[in-house]
């Protein structure tokens, strides 16, 4: 069945869209990767048809492959590690243990991990680790997988998924063996907001050995497992002024363009009149790359601002972003530096100020604000 990817821009409204190329009539599954996501579609569902339709399902990934892959199959899984089946409690959200752990600047075995060739590799006190789910249903793709998928192809018309960039490695191989089931699959995500959330970050699909995917090598990728892909219905920005896209197109390179009406200008801060004044004004959202609550005004760390929008905000960039006002500016390596530094600049909605980190320093030593 065909099945299509939808690559976006920041704020070119992915969940909008999702939401109203949604048939109500029909029987649609729509998969997200955190409660956050699910929360938007809702909202906007609701906005829409004043209800969730009752033939729609919602879920996070997590739940939709316990309650669709695992349940139903419990009975085979622990025939499959040859034991006795025994009731189980759901999910946890606890890390497994890791194979090797730290000491004394080395790393030595750890006693608590169990080998993928026993059950409790992937049980917490009769929970399944969450982490381990789609691994476990990949070890036993041959007796699972394909069952899941014939279940799903009786239960559904289509197949929704969210933020398609957030999933990596067996979660990544999971939706790649169901956009080739026989239910219509589409995928939204923004290639650009990938490696962002702390968690999560490595793997399939934007590794390719030891260097991540560039744009093309992903969407080449995404072709090569029968997928169609779709760069231009949302390669406009519902949310930046035209001034913060031409921004971030001319120091990221990333082709986004606008699609809206707001008025806004990128404003660098090196007076120190108006950073305090900046800074003081509530209404102005200031975003830092990291240990936000360590100040005393209102800030949000770059990455936990992702999917939201604001009237205007201000950007204390790190110190390697110093020469992002010259021409001769070179983005960063990091590829989860450059990711959080496009979601930073693309959250607003009105000005974006800029404030280097130098200046930003002598301010928060000159105001005690930490």
């Amino acid at each position: 069945m065909d099945s299509k990817l939808i690559l976006a821009v920041a704020g070119a409204g992915k969940t909008y869209k999702l939401c109203h190329d949604l048939d109500p009539n029909e029987r649609n599954l729509l998969i997200a990767y955190t409660h956050q996501n699910l929360d938007n579609i809702r909202k906007e569902l609701k906005k829409r048809l004043g209800k969730i339709p009752k033939n729609t399902h919602i879920s996070t990934f997590h739940s939709f492959i316990y309650q669709f892959f695992i349940l139903p199959f419990e009975s085979l899984i622990f025939n499959h590690f040859n034991v006795s089946r025994y009731k189980t409690d759901g999910i946890t959200f606890i890390d497994p243990p890791k194979p090797n752990i730290p000491k004394n600047g080395s790393y030595i075995y750890n006693y608590r991990y169990i080998k993928k060739d026993k059950i409790e590799h992937y049980l917490h006190s009769k929970r399944y680790y969450c982490t381990r789910m789609s691994k476990l249903i990949m070890e036993l793709k041959d007796t699972i997988l394909e069952r899941g998928i014939l279940r799903l192809e009786l239960f559904f018309d289509n197949i929704y998924i969210d933020e398609f960039q957030d999933f990596r490695e067996y979660d990544y191989e999971i939706l790649m063996h169901l956009v080739k089931a026989k239910i219509p699959c589409y995928l939204y995500g923004d290639y650009y907001q990938h490696s962002v959330s702390g968690i999560n970050n490595s793997g399939k699909p934007f590794k390719k050995g030891k260097n991540n995917l560039s744009y093309n090598e992903f969407i080449e990728e995404i072709k090569n497992n029968g997928i169609t892909v779709d760069t231009e219905s949302l390669s406009k920005s519902r949310r930046c002024p035209e001034e913060i896209c031409q921004f971030i197109k001319e120091k990221l390179d990333i082709d986004i363009g606008c699609n809206n009406e707001n008025n806004g200008q990128v404003i660098f801060l090196y007076d120190e009149e108006d950073i305090e004044e900046v800074i003081s004004n509530e209404k102005i959202v200031k975003l830092v790359y990291r240990d936000a609550d360590k100040y005393n005004f209102p800030a949000i760390n770059w990455s936990y601002s992702k999917g939201d929008t604001y009237d205007s905000v201000c950007v204390i960039l790190t110190g390697n972003l110093s020469k992002i006002d010259n021409e001769n500016f070179i983005p960063p390596k990091s590829i989860t530096t450059f990711n959080k530094l496009y979601v930073a600049l693309s959250r607003t909605k009105g000005d974006l100020y800029l404030l280097h980190k130098k200046n930003f320093d002598n301010y928060i030593k000159n105001n005690d604000t930490i």
